[in-house]
């Protein structure tokens, strides 16, 4: 009598043995093949060049001179004429020691009085006007590039953060306050660029905590500007702008 796998055709011990056999060879060639590739990606390694590109501008002394918008009044339109003084410690950390912005409005009706006393029957308080106000402040510019426009010309950009601390004058009295804010410059020369930024201060006043959004555009000279560097290329470095 055979066996029963015999008289069905089939060998399990012949199929176990040919697997394990496959299974080492692939082993045996994936060992053998490891230490190639590592030895042709660390020879690709070694070959790895990369082009520093040093900034081409670099702030130095700045002064400023901005027109802003004062939105958030519903009653009345707050335009401002702000100058700045900003001295550049490195290209990430600067310190706007004195902003200061001459408030005026202008006498548009913007509707709302007529509204409220139309609808309601009630009259709006006349709210304090903004004489205007002083602030110094720590920046930090953690981004700087250059970016294409209609694929024609290149232009150097730098982002920038705003913290820090002052005061704002009303009509009525002096308010301490604190402001964040947020910035993009545009480099036109070593010396000239222009910078759009948003600020919001916080002021303490007698009901509480109120706030005053201030959007700019500025005029920065920079005084005593660096010579742009020399571009150079240096081995297993990362490139930079």
């Amino acid at each position: 009598m055979y066996p029963s796998h015999r008289r069905n055709g089939r060998c399990p011990r012949r199929g176990r043995i040919l697997v394990s056999t496959l299974a080492v060879l692939v082993a045996g060639l994936i060992a053998l093949q490891a230490p190639s590739a590592l030895a042709l990606e660390a020879d690709l390694d070694q070959g790895k060049v990369f082009a520093i590109q040093n900034r081409d501008y670099r702030m130095n002394h700045e002064f400023s001179v901005s027109m802003a918008f004062l939105p958030l009044d519903a009653f009345y339109k707050f335009f401002a004429i702000s100058g700045h003084y900003v001295l550049h410690f490195n290209d990430l950390w600067a310190w706007e020691a004195i902003h200061f912005s001459f408030a005026k409005y202008l006498d548009i009706d913007t509707g709302l009085k007529k509204q409220m006393n139309d609808d309601w029957d009630v009259s709006a308080t006349d709210t304090p006007k903004i004489d205007y106000f002083i602030d110094t402040n720590l920046m930090i510019k953690p981004m700087y590039g250059k970016v294409a426009l209609f694929d024609n010309w290149v232009i150097y950009v730098e982002t920038y953060f705003l913290i820090g601390i002052g005061a704002e004058k009303f009509q009525t009295a002096w308010f301490p306050a604190a402001n964040l804010g947020v910035g993009l410059r545009i480099f036109i020369t070593d010396t000239i660029s222009l910078k759009l930024e948003a600020r919001e201060y916080l002021y303490l006043e007698e009901g509480g905590v109120d706030s005053t959004l201030y959007l700019g555009l500025g005029f920065c000279y920079n005084a005593f500007a660096e010579d742009k560097p020399t571009e150079k290329v240096r081995p297993d470095k990362e490139v930079g702008l």
